[in-house]
């Protein structure tokens, strides 16, 4: 850089300061993005860690949700000028399910010398889900009595929490609660599919787990591979419906007879741990049922899935989910729809990413009631119940 004189407190100076370094190879914040709630649109209220698969960059966490990473570019893109850099970046914060973004870095023929970082994104946070119960009674007199098949449902929900100023009405109630969650994403440019495909168990062919096996586990081993074929689908852990899961084989190795054990590779990890010993039961897919689409874009991890309409769906059947790059999966569906138990008690299937819901509650001849009801996801268990008259 060109010299210049400095006069200072009388004493002048030739002062020859150093060439500016390029842009890539000065500090930069390389990967920008906001975390938003969803629900809220505001920052999550608990603490925001970030991960990425970039090296030799460093993640900063600020105030209001704004996260990044931090780096000198020539270091982390050395070859920005003959081809482009894809990243991944991972945030967590607690009650919230991890919410990924990609950026690019796009070639740029004068790099080192020019660098533009990527714009900044939005990753908005869905909540883990919690669950609605209680208890509905009649009142009589002075006291209540449990009132057993009452009828709960939601009948209309809210994806924004509604001002307060303003009446705003309610959407129709069409979203399945899931089992087990996603095991991956569905939507962007290709939506999501959910088409209803009950799995009936075949008996008499049972296989065991030979290991315990941790979630995330694929492959896992079998005690034999007899009747088993590429595509087959897996309910595993039969026996426990809580943590039970269908899973469809993608590949097939063990010993030369088929009574030995095999290795058995998932289209899926595990999303449950499952101990030795657990029942693994073969399914044979029933016809096919209704088909729906999705109407919102879901991440793996999600529980609640909204659809174009849930006509034709009943607790309790299976459904196959599809759509994007993918591979299929299945699970067990459940409508926001129950019965109270004899004792009076309710109690509606996980729910997530809704903001405030319209409860009812009905039974007979007796005047039904209905509740604006707005979740509090940081309890495991929201407890609402209903008196009729």
């Amino acid at each position: 850089m060109t010299r210049r004189v400095e006069t200072v407190n009388s004493k002048v100076s030739v002062f020859s300061p150093d060439d500016p370094q390029p842009l890539g190879q000065r500090f930069w914040a390389v990967v920008r993005a906001k975390v938003i709630d969803e629900l809220t649109g505001q920052p999550p209220l608990s603490a925001i860690t970030i991960e990425s698969d970039a090296l030799h960059l460093v993640p900063r966490v600020a105030s209001d949700g704004l996260v990044g990473l931090v780096g000198i570019p020539q270091q982390v893109f050395p070859a920005l000028v003959s081809q482009k850099y894809d990243l991944m970046l991972k945030v967590k914060a607690q009650g919230y399910i991890p919410g990924k973004t990609s950026f690019s870095i796009l070639q740029d023929t004068n790099f080192p010398g020019n660098f533009t970082p990527p714009q900044p994104a939005d990753v908005a946070l869905h909540r883990e889900p919690t669950v609605i119960a209680g208890r509905v009674v009649r009142a009589s007199g002075n006291t209540t009595k449990p009132l057993s098949g009452a009828v709960v449902r939601v009948t209309g929900i809210w994806r924004k929490p509604p001002p307060a100023n303003l009446v705003i009405a309610s959407s129709p109630p069409n979203l399945v609660s899931l089992h087990p969650r996603l095991y991956s994403g569905r939507g962007g440019a290709i939506a999501g599919q959910l088409e209803l495909r009950n799995l009936q168990p075949i008996l008499g062919d049972d296989k065991f787990l030979l290991d315990d096996v941790s979630e995330d586990a694929n492959p896992i081993r079998l005690s034999n591979r007899q009747n088993l074929n590429l595509g087959n689908i897996l309910l595993i852990d039969s026996d426990k419906p809580d943590i039970a899961e269908y899973i469809a084989i993608k590949t097939i190795a063990g010993a030369g007879t088929l009574t030995q054990p095999a290795v058995i590779m998932l289209d899926h990890p595990l999303l449950h741990a499952h101990r030795k010993n657990a029942r693994i039961q073969k399914v044979n897919p029933q016809s096919l049922g209704p088909q729906k689409q999705f109407t919102q874009e879901a991440l793996a991890d999600d529980t609640c899935v909204f659809l174009n309409n849930v006509t034709g769906l009943t607790t309790g059947n299976q459904v196959k989910i599809l759509g994007g790059p993918n591979t299929a999966e299945y699970h067990r569906v459940s409508l926001f729809s129950t019965i109270s138990d004899a004792e009076g008690y309710y109690r509606l299937p996980p729910l997530s990413r809704v903001a405030q819901l319209k409860i009812r509650a009905q039974h007979g001849s007796l005047t039904p009631v209905q509740m604006e009801f707005r979740p509090d996801y940081t309890l495991h268990e929201n407890r609402l119940d209903f008196i009729l008259r």
